[in-house]
């Protein structure tokens, strides 16, 4: 406690030296002037290769290197110094977790953003979300438009017959409204396939890279691992001796597998399998062995919206449940977060109005 006691003294003396080298003197007491002149010799020794501005110093924000330095040390910071100096980036909750501490520095628990699992995990839905949303959906719609833009009313004038003087006015008539009837049904028929065919093409890919990330993550865990199934993802052992099948997201991962299966195999196992458990996801119509799956699943951008949201909390679940990690907190309980945050700060002070060099 003592050493502590000393540690945050000296941390104390630094932040009054940089204050006072900083100019930032006008409210400073007697007390701090004195104490500033008794330990500005020991500071300027220390600092004396420091060519740039205090306000271009890591530490005058509360951000240390250790053990090695940037980059090869690891980081430290000193949370209230830094909400002062950043003008309180921090939240409630953020503060809270770091002063919930026995040493002088708040230590972050990883070093990277990717450090964390469930960041990995989640990477990949977002990414998904945001193709689906940005490319994929757009090219179906210019897709199914331009396909529908071959759609035409046929008139009289378009039968031979007519023109030849075989049929009259009102057979030629009837013959072009056939004509029309048939040739849209066929092209609303080929705008089915289409949008079917396109999303049963995305939905394998975006199950198929689920899969990739999981396998992934899951061998990092267990570099041992030789063969993989999704098994060992819901029955992993964890230290709450819980299962991740009864986490409540579970269903729309289990959901995704299955639909998934289905469409890859197009056998009577996997539309049994999907009808026991999911039979919503489904057309009320009797599956023949052989034929293509995704005639008989309700694909639409809502069900692949569904399942991916869902998947993307059961991956926060799981996480949490099997690596203790907390998605909220692993969004900024990592060393480059606050790295980020003291840069972006200096880069200010060196170009406060932004301007591109």
């Amino acid at each position: 406690m003592k050493k502590e006691r000393n540690a945050r003294k000296q941390l104390l003396d630094l932040y009054l030296y940089m204050d006072m080298k900083n100019d930032y003197n006008e409210n400073a007491t007697e007390a701090m002037k004195k104490r500033y002149e008794e330990i500005k010799e020991k500071y300027d020794s220390i600092y004396d290769d420091r060519q740039f501005s205090v306000l271009e110093w890591n530490e005058y924000y509360g951000l240390f290197y250790v053990n090695g330095g940037r980059k090869s040390g690891r980081v430290a910071i000193d949370p209230k110094r830094m909400n002062s100096i950043l003008y309180h980036p921090f939240t409630k909750h953020q503060m809270e977790v770091m002063n919930n501490r026995k040493t002088t520095y708040f230590h972050p628990l990883k070093n990277k953003y990717l450090d964390y699992y469930v960041n990995n995990f989640v990477n990949v839905t977002k990414e998904l979300k945001s193709e689906f949303k940005n490319v994929y959906i757009p090219i179906i719609k210019q897709t199914l438009e331009n396909i529908n833009n071959k759609k035409k009313k046929y008139g009289p004038g378009d039968n031979y017959l007519f023109m030849s003087g075989i049929y009259d006015y009102d057979e030629a008539c009837m013959s072009a409204n056939m004509a029309t009837i048939r040739q849209n049904n066929a092209i609303n028929n080929e705008i089915n396939e289409m949008y079917i065919t396109l999303l049963s093409n995305f939905f394998h890919n975006m199950a198929s890279r689920i899969e990739a990330e999981s396998v992934l993550i899951y061998s990092k865990m267990n570099p041992k691992m030789k063969r993989w199934s999704r098994d060992k993802l819901y029955d992993n052992i964890n230290t709450k001796e819980l299962s991740s099948r009864d986490l409540p997201s579970f269903k729309y991962h289990d959901k995704l597998y299955l639909i998934w299966n289905f469409i890859k195999h197009n056998n009577s196992d996997t539309y049994e399998s999907l009808k026991r458990d999911y039979p919503d996801v489904l057309y009320d119509e009797e599956y023949v062995a052989g034929a293509p799956a995704k005639y008989y699943v309700k694909l639409n951008e809502k069900l692949i919206n569904e399942l991916l949201n869902g998947v993307e909390k059961y991956f926060i679940e799981w996480c949490e449940l099997n690596r203790d990690e907390n998605y909220n907190d692993a969004q900024w309980n990592y060393e480059e977060y606050f790295e980020d945050l003291v840069d972006d700060a200096i880069d200010l002070s060196r170009n406060p109005l932004g301007l591109e060099f």
